[in-house]
């Protein structure tokens, strides 16, 4: 039997041998009992903040955790934040701040994830003349549901002079932060400086088992803390999942370039097979979006299956996830199995 190539998210890698090195000697320590007195995810939180560019930071269980904190942090019952209609938070969160929080949606329009300036302007206009202001907004860089697309920096430099003038902070959901920086070659802290907030995985792209950060000021993360804890995040030891995700830090964030470069590759390949549509130019990050012509994408994704290639049925497409564990040899792989199959092999 040959070894499954699952491309169907980045959240699948497995730990890499220093990652569980670090949480079998993190596992030997002394645990502590205080929401914040483990020193292993103490290490973790510092080390995220300065990477961040932001004052403090909280490990919580999920990136969706981290982001309804975010909100919550901002908005109360009734209170309204700005974000568009693909949003991850209103997506695959299935609008959970309408339960947590209270907090309403508003949703402007957008392009590949990037919220248009004008709309959001028009509703922080109109929104201060009947004293309803926005409390936050929210901005998804990179963007999933677009196929991993970047908000430029320019843009989210341009939203955040926006939320400057109409007093209006800025969550950045980047649960994939470091990959959008890495496909347009800026620091990170370029792109979350635009963010009073941000949250981002430790295991999306970056391979720890588990984990995510939220960042912030110092104010916001010490209320942080009990909103975890309200919404049942206050786990605790964690200094098992912390130390992989310190070695996620430190070891995987450089090599990011490499995941888009390879999603080009795999993108490349799709689009010279008959039957299927994939564009390079659109793939910017570790994701790729394609279209089978010849048979639906659910009926695609089950034959892939039977041949141990393991993708995400999206609608119409076809999603497949770059990861560390996914290289030119499994790309080629699934290249040449999707070429058979759409070949009618």
């Amino acid at each position: 039997m040959s070894e499954i190539i699952d491309f169907r998210s980045d959240f699948v890698s497995r730990p890499t041998d220093e990652m569980i090195e670090a949480m079998m000697n993190a596992a030997k320590l002394p645990s502590g009992f205080g929401l914040r007195e483990n020193q292993v995810v103490s290490e973790l939180e510092a080390l995220a903040a300065r990477m961040m560019g932001k004052q403090d930071a909280l490990f919580v269980p999920t990136c969706m955790m981290a982001n309804q904190i975010a909100i919550s942090l901002r908005c109360n019952s009734g209170d309204k934040f700005i974000t568009e209609e693909n949003a991850h938070v209103i997506t695959s969160e299935m609008n959970a701040s309408s339960l947590l929080t209270g907090a309403v949606a508003i949703e402007v329009s957008a392009k590949n994830g990037s919220l248009e300036l004008e709309a959001i302007e028009n509703k922080c206009a109109s929104s201060e003349k009947i004293n309803e202001k926005p409390k936050l907004i929210v901005i998804e860089n990179s963007h999933v549901r677009s196929g991993g697309r970047v908000v430029s920096l320019e843009h989210m430099q341009s939203i955040a002079a926006l939320g400057k003038k109409y007093d209006v902070p800025i969550h950045l959901d980047g649960a994939r932060i470091f990959n959008a920086a890495a496909a347009i070659g800026c620091p990170v802290t370029k792109l979350t400086c635009c963010a009073e907030t941000v949250a981002f995985n430790l295991n999306k792209g970056l391979g720890a088992p588990l984990g995510a950060i939220l960042a912030g000021p110092k104010t916001l993360i010490k209320l942080a803390v009990e909103l975890r804890q309200l919404f049942g995040g206050g786990w605790r030891p964690a200094a098992i999942p912390a130390a992989a995700g310190i070695v996620a830090l430190k070891t995987m964030t450089d090599r990011l370039g490499r995941d888009s470069h390879n999603a080009k590759k795999l993108a490349a390949g799709i689009s010279n097979i008959d039957g299927i549509q994939a564009s390079l130019e659109n793939t910017e990050t570790n994701i790729v979006l394609a279209r089978p012509m010849t048979m639906t994408s659910a009926k695609l994704t089950h034959r892939l299956a039977q041949k141990d290639i393991l993708v995400l049925s999206i609608g119409k497409q076809v999603r497949w996830v770059i990861h560390y564990e996914i290289n030119e040899l499994e790309i080629n792989i699934a290249l040449c199995q999707l070429k058979e199959i759409l070949q009618g092999g």
